[in-house]
């Protein structure tokens, strides 16, 4: 049977927006080898926050393993004799992704799909029968946020302003903020028990639960048969070296960002006890970069551990906003690179009064930051400020960065190796980084023949409207000697359809095989400078970089 190259070919195309690249990564991370970073955000950018009169911040940011930019504000009054990046804050809910990757440390003693009365038997099986591990880090378990704490009753709301009766209340009085009086593993049960509190329609959508958190710490405590806080230590902190990270309040000597003001008497500064698996954590900006770093160079969880601790889990109204185990996972438009489409930050937030984090993580560009915060407007909207005042020319830094150090290690002209620069052979591939996502292929010719018309050719696209591009889409074979790289046809006008059905790359890779050898890819054989040759799998070419 013969089946027409016509009729096949057109399924390696992405007849798409103008240009649909493939998922992740278009190129491989940018790199530095010193601080020596030419990059910085101007002074006034910060000077016209309307929030720096009573909030001190600090922030840091990597690419790899080398921190190329820092600031530290300290609000009048709040000064202190050391810096700030290695000053303890609380980083309030961010404690729930060391929380969820501790989770995923201890997949050998407890899994995701189990069900969560399995580690805490004294829930009510009926109530969590369809809850498991897993759906309380995505929080889609349909728990409920607080549980005691906030509670009306218990903090002395004015109730009647509300309009809500009187009543004379049966709660324990345990857990209501914290410093309050901690409750009894038995009264945290029966909280967990009472229908009030009960989940409703598991798995039926994300709702933000700090107590579903609580019960992750519990199950790890049970399976571990030691303390969540212990857990932590062990797993994760003192691996690490993050030594000034804490779930102890620390002591008032200058080494933490602690309420001295009048106005700070409502900061979250006492110890969290139940509480500390959602919210519990005091850590530094260097402590939590180090936590970030580890985690983009895979030193706790292998490579395929950590893509698939990282993935998205529930969807939200936004289309901007995904929920992941713990992970807030941002998708903005709106940050000025090269080739402009959605970009995936990983990042955890943490707003308690007095404090509010950020710890953010975007991989493709293996660029880490952390931001922390404390004073009066920290929650208000400080931290979410700082994130969109920083990320965007981060982000764009480390684009532009990643462009120029692809140009120069991979774009150039590949002949076959011995034709001494005469291309006696008539075959050659030529690619450029200059614009557009991935490298260009601008000539490909095998045996003087022209591969790019042909291809366009068959698939019906005009030659003026086609692309051939190659993406890093292997992250795995990234930074060894031998990188995969696939190669994706594509039409470079814009098209619109709905819900962007044209824009199918994700599905367009490994469709054409010759002999067993996939056609789209490319193996590029990389050495100290740069790459030195390419592999043509398809076409069983080896090709050398001569220009």
């Amino acid at each position: 049977m013969v089946v027409s190259t016509r009729s096949t070919l057109p399924f390696l195309f992405s007849a798409a927006l103008a240009l649909c690249p493939p998922p992740g990564a278009l190129l491989p991370p940018p790199t530095l080898e010193s601080v020596s970073s030419n990059f910085s955000i101007p002074e006034s950018v910060f000077s016209r926050l309307s929030f720096l009169g009573n909030n001190s911040f600090a922030i840091q940011a990597s690419i790899g393993d080398v921190n190329f930019y820092e600031y530290e504000h300290s609000a009048p009054g709040r000064e202190l004799n050391q810096t700030l990046f290695k000053t303890k804050s609380r980083i309030a809910s961010a404690t729930k992704m060391i929380t969820s990757l501790a989770l995923a440390l201890s997949s050998d003693l407890i899994s995701l799909e189990d069900p969560i009365t399995k580690y805490i038997p004294g829930l009510d099986q009926d109530l969590y029968a369809g809850v498991t591990v897993g759906s309380l880090a995505d929080h889609t378990s349909g728990l409920g946020r607080f549980g005691y704490v906030g509670d009306l009753a218990l903090v002395g709301a004015n109730t009647s302003a509300l309009g809500l009766p009187r009543i004379n209340t049966t709660l324990p009085g345990c857990d209501p903020f914290p410093g309050g009086r901690v409750c009894t593993e038995t009264e945290v049960l029966a909280m967990f028990n009472h229908p009030s509190y009960a989940p409703n329609s598991p798995n039926s959508g994300p709702l933000y639960s700090n107590i579903g958190y609580n019960l992750i710490g519990m199950a790890l405590a049970a399976a571990h048969n030691k303390s969540y806080e212990s857990i932590v230590q062990d797993l994760i902190l003192s691996p690490l070296g993050m030594t000034s990270s804490t779930f102890e309040t620390p002591a008032n000597n200058g080494s933490a960002l602690l309420p001295r003001l009048p106005a700070d008497r409502t900061w979250f500064a006492s110890n969290f006890g139940n509480f500390n698996p959602t919210g519990g954590l005091w850590s530094t900006t260097e402590d939590m970069l180090k936590l970030l770093q580890s985690l983009l160079n895979n030193d706790l969880l292998t490579a395929s551990e950590t893509r698939k601790w990282l993935q998205p889990r529930a969807l939200l109204p936004s289309l901007h906003q995904i929920v992941g185990k713990s992970w807030e996972i941002l998708r903005p438009t709106d940050i000025p690179v090269g080739f402009p489409r959605p970009l995936t930050l990983y990042s955890k937030a943490g707003n308690v009064n007095g404090y509010g984090a950020y710890a953010v993580l975007v991989p493709e560009y293996d660029l880490s930051l952390v931001i922390l915060a404390a004073g009066g407007q920290a929650i208000q909207g400080a931290v979410v400020e700082l994130l969109g005042v920083v990320s965007r020319p981060l982000v764009a830094y480390a684009d532009q960065l990643a462009r120029a150090q692809a140009a120069a290690k991979y774009a150039g002209t590949y002949r076959v190796a011995g034709d001494n620069g005469t291309n006696s052979t008539g075959t050659s591939l030529t690619l450029s980084a200059s614009s557009g996502p991935g490298l260009e292929i601008t000539s490909f010719v095998v045996g003087n023949r022209p591969i790019l018309p042909a291809l366009a050719g068959a698939a019906g696209i005009p030659l003026n409207n086609f692309s051939a591009r190659l993406y890093a889409t292997d992250p795995d074979s990234v930074g060894t000697e031998q990188e995969v790289w696939r190669m994706l046809l594509d039409r470079k006008e814009d098209q619109t359809a709905f819900a962007e059905l044209n824009c199918a790359s994700w599905a367009l890779t490994d469709t054409i095989r010759y002999e067993r050898e996939r056609l789209d890819t490319f193996v590029f054989d990389v050495q100290e400078d740069g790459a030195v040759g390419v592999e043509l799998l398809g076409w069983r070419l080896t090709l050398e970089k001569v220009a």
